[in-house]
């Protein structure tokens, strides 16, 4: 028959909380490793889509450009002997309504490549915000493996603040909070 010293009962307590503490620091990490994830994939993503559209807004631009070329040229060729005048008004008018569409497509294109710029400052930021959660927990978990070692409740209790810290940080992300702390941030990143 062993009889369990109250050493034993207390270190068997202090392991057994570090144990629970690591599995749900653990779980915690895995769900938010795939929001993570996915939140990378969205700016991969964001980032292709900004530059197409900045490229449609260039293309528009020069083809703006060409057809006030276009529009100067047919000005010049007003003036010169054997040309068609209907011909030319004609034309006139046709570069005209492009070049109003033009600037319509620069301004369109112009508006949805700022705005996919703002999208992905704030995915960039849901991404920071995981970033230092997950350094937070991991170093949550490694006081926890400390305090075993240590056998020290202090430890563990600090490891709980920095857990509860890291949750509440990778949580705020997962639920698209603004929960950011730049001076965390620019520090860890």
């Amino acid at each position: 028959m062993e009889v369990e010293t109250s050493s034993e009962s207390s270190n068997k307590k202090l392991n057994n909380m570090v144990a629970i503490t690591v599995v749900i620091l653990s779980v915690f990490l895995a769900f938010q490793n795939v929001k993570s994830g996915n939140v990378a994939q969205a700016i991969e993503q964001t980032k292709a889509d900004t530059l197409d559209k900045w490229n449609q807004y260039q293309a528009a631009r020069l083809k703006h450009d060409l057809a006030e070329v276009a529009l100067s040229m047919n000005k010049v060729m007003t003036g010169a002997a054997g040309v068609d005048a209907a011909t030319l008004a004609a034309e006139r008018d046709k570069i005209e309504k492009a070049v109003v569409a033009y600037v319509d497509r620069e301004k369109r294109y112009s508006a949805e490549a700022r705005e996919l710029e703002q999208s992905l400052k704030s995915l960039n930021k849901r991404d920071d915000q995981f970033d230092v959660a997950e350094a937070v927990v991991s170093l949550a978990l490694a006081i926890s493996a400390i305090a075993i070692l240590a056998e020290s409740w202090m430890l563990l209790g600090l490891a709980w603040a920095f857990g509860v810290f890291g949750v509440t940080m990778g949580g705020s992300a997962m639920a698209g909070y603004d929960l950011y702390p730049a001076w965390l941030v620019d520090l860890i990143t």
